[in-house]
């Protein structure tokens, strides 16, 4: 039996052993998290104007996934990572008990996210008929990891009777169940783990049945390719279970046992979250892409000025404002009322060796978005982001 400290040690610092590498492991995914869920938030709102199920889910993971990271938090604090012969029995009870209570919500969570992936992928499927034939098989991933999850926290709360000795051995009664629950845990971070290779997997198929163009495919199946790294993450949660079950000192192995199940839980919600942002990167690279060429356009030319220009029906008439792309086209001089050249005299073509002059020119600049309708005709969501090209 473990020899316990002098009092001064267990009360100056029951944080300590591999505690600081648990809280910024999983506090630096939880920021990660909680940014993309912010920019998720910004896109369905601002970009999007819609908030689907998909979104929901997410929200959902978000929130237990954070009160499971309020309760390791609170156990590490109290304790977790440090030695067993570090702490005194109230310190090993709080520990044991808000780190039990936060891995079994992070199970859950884990499980919600998996149907927030769903959720998108139905979502971009829904208006394709061949694709969706194949809605149950997402559907069968979604009810049985719910299933095998609910399960699991079933057992770990009754594998010990009374439920409390899990966490304090000083009480009377037994633990007859604990080579079943580790079992059922075994299997359960098993199916988890070929559920993510699933749905990494799945999108393949339904991406190279849209008509859309080959970069944005092979882009949205690198996002989705997230899977994959979730599914390693519960791979090696899953071999330390075992482990951990041969353990002589828990509170300090239990860490790397930790680590790899919160990784997992937020990966699960972090690899999510990047597809349904897709219309927010297609923005952004967009104003990067253009923001060079129109400093360049504004220091060669003098000045520099973009409007939306009417078009005319050839009576007289105006059309609708047309929204392009940003592209500065000089034509040359045809008369004095149509005309490119500097406005300042003195400073024409000819009269300077630079070929545009230091006067001032007239610029036009015209901006297209083109929304391609085939997206819409396959059963592909324009919550995908258009297909936008600039018109030269």
């Amino acid at each position: 039996m473990a020899s316990h400290p002098a009092d001064h040690e267990i009360l100056a610092n029951p944080y300590g052993g591999r505690g600081p590498l648990i809280m910024a492991v999983t506090w630096t995914q939880a920021g990660i998290a909680l940014a993309l869920m912010a920019a998720r938030t910004y896109t369905n709102g601002f970009l999007l104007r819609s908030f689907r199920w998909d979104y929901w889910w997410a929200l959902i993971t978000l929130v237990t996934s954070m009160v499971a990271q309020i309760m390791i938090t609170v156990s590490t604090l109290s304790g977790l990572g440090n030695h067993l012969a570090l702490l005194w029995t109230p310190q090993l009870v709080k520990a044991l008990r808000w780190s039990w209570i936060g891995q079994i919500i992070a199970v859950q969570a884990i499980g919600f996210g998996k149907i927030a992936v769903i959720a998108f992928l139905l979502r971009i499927q829904e208006r394709n008929t061949k694709l969706k034939k194949l809605a149950w098989f997402l559907y069968f991933i979604a009810v049985s990891n719910v299933v095998i999850n609910i399960d699991q926290m079933i057992l770990i709360l009754l594998q010990c009777s009374p439920s409390r000795k899990l966490w304090n051995p000083s009480v009377p009664g037994t633990c007859y169940h604990i080579h079943r629950t580790n079992h059922v845990g075994y299997f359960q971070g098993s199916w988890a783990a070929a559920s993510d290779l699933a749905l990494a997997v799945y999108p393949v198929v339904v991406f190279w049945s849209l008509k859309i163009g080959m970069r944005v495919k092979i882009g949205l199946c690198f996002l989705m390719a997230g899977g994959f790294v979730a599914a390693a993450a519960g791979i090696v949660k899953t071999v330390y279970i075992k482990l951990i079950s041969v353990e002589s000192d828990p509170t300090y192995s239990i860490s790397t046992l930790v680590i790899w199940a919160y990784t997992e839980n937020w990966l699960v919600l972090i690899l999510g979250s990047l597809p349904p942002l897709r219309s927010l990167f297609m923005r952004v690279f967009d104003q990067m892409s253009t923001t060079p060429s129109r400093s360049r356009t504004a220091r060669n030319e003098g000045y520099n000025q973009t409007f939306s220009l009417p078009h005319t029906d050839g009576r007289g008439g105006k059309g609708n404002n047309i929204n392009m792309y940003p592209v500065v086209k000089k034509t040359p001089a045809t008369s004095d009322d149509d005309s490119e050249r500097n406005i300042l005299p003195g400073s024409g073509y000819g009269r300077t060796r630079d070929p545009y002059g230091p006067g001032i020119l007239r610029t036009t600049e015209i901006r297209q978005t083109i929304r391609g309708q085939d997206e819409k005709d396959d059963g592909s969501d324009d919550s995908l982001g258009g297909l936008e090209r600039p018109v030269v």
